[in-house]
């Protein structure tokens, strides 16, 4: 009998069932069943032993009585570990796909920063000459809250840039192309010391509101890729507000952003929609297979995630 492998994403579940039909091996041991509603995955949930998923429904999971491993098609899994999950299912999720991506995203709003794109594009449209200096990136001190895959491309591309790069991480101890290294009992001072500051923390209990924009330096850029929760927004409106900082958000603690959230008209803050990942099926379809691969060869998988920790 072949295996049942339910593929949940809201809106492409199609697209990454055949992409993974056609990259697992042995398609013919397996039936896929794509899900793009709550209503599907409820009727599909109790009879599949795999779970490949992008914002599954978390509380369907009660009656996923056959689930024996979930691969999450992202680099997030708060939603999954808070479930939680039936006894003995496997949660795994994406890693090594994002850094790119995500640390471009970054560098992309620190240059414009630095080089006051705004500034540059009011001025054109009023036709306005409007010579001045610009900054440079060389030389500024970039934190990177997060020091895992993403964070670590975010730190190498820091270095090219020749900033000088802290990290927050969970551990004391060296680490790649991060000249200081701080644990979050020392957050205060590693936020009040960056010019630059890329958050790619996970929502965990020990993360929630970890960073706190009005201890940031005056003159930094905040930028957000990780978890909304892990600040405090009321404390983020603050600081922006007093002239202190900036910020770039691309996550929020309640998503899509309501319509009426203040974060959409404040001239400090760059909203953008969840999508600094730069979600590419065709990547995700063939991290999942190899994994899948790996599953059922008895191997170690990718990207296994510690419940007890949350990532």
């Amino acid at each position: 009998m072949a295996r049942v492998i339910l593929v949940y994403e809201p809106k492409r579940a199609g697209t990454y069932a055949d992409l993974l039909e056609r990259a697992i091996p042995n398609p013919a041991d397996y039936r896929l069943i794509p899900c793009t509603s709550r209503e599907e995955a409820e009727r599909a949930i109790g009879e599949a032993e795999i779970l490949f998923c992008f914002r599954f429904p978390a509380d369907l999971l009660q009656g996923a009585h056959r689930l024996r491993w979930i691969q999450a098609m992202a680099a997030g899994v708060d939603d999954l570990v808070a479930a939680p999950l039936p006894p003995g299912v496997l949660l795994t999720r994406i890693e090594g796909l994002f850094g790119t991506p995500m640390s471009e995203y970054a560098f992309a709003h620190m240059l414009a920063h630095a080089q006051q794109l705004r500034r540059v594009y009011a001025a054109q449209a009023e036709r306005r000459w409007d010579p001045f200096r610009a900054e440079t990136l060389a030389g500024k001190r970039l934190g990177v809250a997060g020091i895992g895959s993403i964070g670590l491309e975010v730190a190498v591309r820091g270095k090219a840039f020749g900033m000088e790069v802290w990290g927050l991480a969970r551990t004391p101890g060296p680490r790649p192309h991060v000249d200081r290294v701080f644990t979050p009992d020392q957050v205060r001072e590693f936020t009040a010391g960056v010019d630059f500051l890329v958050s790619t923390l996970p929502d965990t209990p020990e993360t929630r509101g970890l960073i706190d924009p009005e201890g940031m330096k005056e003159g930094a850029l905040l930028i957000n890729v990780g978890r909304g929760a892990t600040l405090d927004e009321g404390a983020l409106l603050r600081a922006v507000r007093s002239g202190r900082i900036r910020a770039v958000l691309d996550v929020f603690a309640v998503e899509p952003l309501p319509g009426d959230h203040p974060f959409w008209t404040e001239p400090g803050i760059t909203v953008t929609a969840h999508m600094s990942g730069l979600n590419r099926p065709d990547a995700i379809a063939a991290y999942c297979a190899e994994n899948l691969r790996r599953f059922e060869r008895g191997e170690p998988l990718r990207g296994v995630v510690d419940l007890a920790r949350g990532y």
